[in-house]
């Protein structure tokens, strides 16, 4: 999303916070082009961390400026990509099969589409590697938070500490277990997304090549060319009376 000055400078010294409701920190700068458009945006995390964080990971909601996380930016342009690219290679093997292209113009983009499909599957890789390593961090943040849960619930029981300060504990734990487990979700579902858009991409490439060897196969065989100084034909016999 593109942003203008105008419309983030009302957040600069306001707190920030992520998309799952998590407090990131203060919004304390802002780079822009000469156009005014936004490109990265500094956040102070606290007061010895600065981080300059690029506009395209912001969002603008109900709520206001909300951060995105890292892993969510890359992996919906991703799905965007394999999500064109299974389009365009549907769209050229339409027009091609009614005859509203050319062979050399459909051979070309199939061409360009297919290589560009190797890319993407590297890329989607490499994200799906991250995905995964994101939602194992997110389960260890979580069985980390439930066993700070039960021994505050251990020592409240035992009258060690009283019900307010509990109570203010508590409800702070709770809401990071549940944001935690909010984005585990979120990072599962864009695995199994970016697994469904790349097989169907890999299918219509596939399906493409296969129409393409049968296309070459029903193509008449270029006959071969006599040698030069030879003929096919009959040899003429002149009898010369000596």
């Amino acid at each position: 999303m593109e942003f203008t000055v105008d419309v983030v400078v009302k957040y600069l010294g306001q707190p920030l916070r992520d998309i799952y409701g998590r407090n990131i920190g203060v919004v304390t700068s802002i780079y822009s082009d000469v156009d005014g458009v936004v490109n990265s945006v500094e956040v102070m995390t606290n007061e010895l961390i600065h981080e300059t964080i690029p506009a395209k990971r912001f969002d603008l909601t109900s709520d206001g400026l909300r951060l995105l996380p890292e892993w969510l930016v890359e992996a919906k342009e991703i799905e965007k990509r394999l999500d064109t690219v299974r389009k365009r290679l549907a769209a050229v093997e339409e027009l091609y099969r009614k005859g509203q292209i050319p062979s050399h113009a459909y051979e070309e983009v199939k061409g360009r589409l297919s290589e560009e499909m190797d890319k993407l599957r590297k890329r989607a890789r490499e994200a799906k590697e991250k995905l995964r390593k994101r939602a194992n961090d997110l389960e260890n943040m979580i069985i980390h938070i439930e066993k700070a849960m039960t021994h505050l619930l251990v020592s409240y029981t035992a009258g060690e500490i009283p019900e307010t300060p509990f109570r203010a504990a508590i409800d702070k734990l709770r809401f990071s277990k549940q944001c935690a487990q909010n984005e585990k979700k979120d990072v599962e579902k864009h695995i199994e997304l970016i697994e469904k858009l790349e097989l169907e991409a890999v299918k219509k490439l596939e399906v493409s090549i296969e129409e393409g060897e049968k296309e070459s196969a029903k193509m008449p065989a270029v006959p071969e060319k006599a040698p030069s100084g030879s003929s096919s034909g009959p040899v003429v016999v002149k009898v010369v009376n000596a």
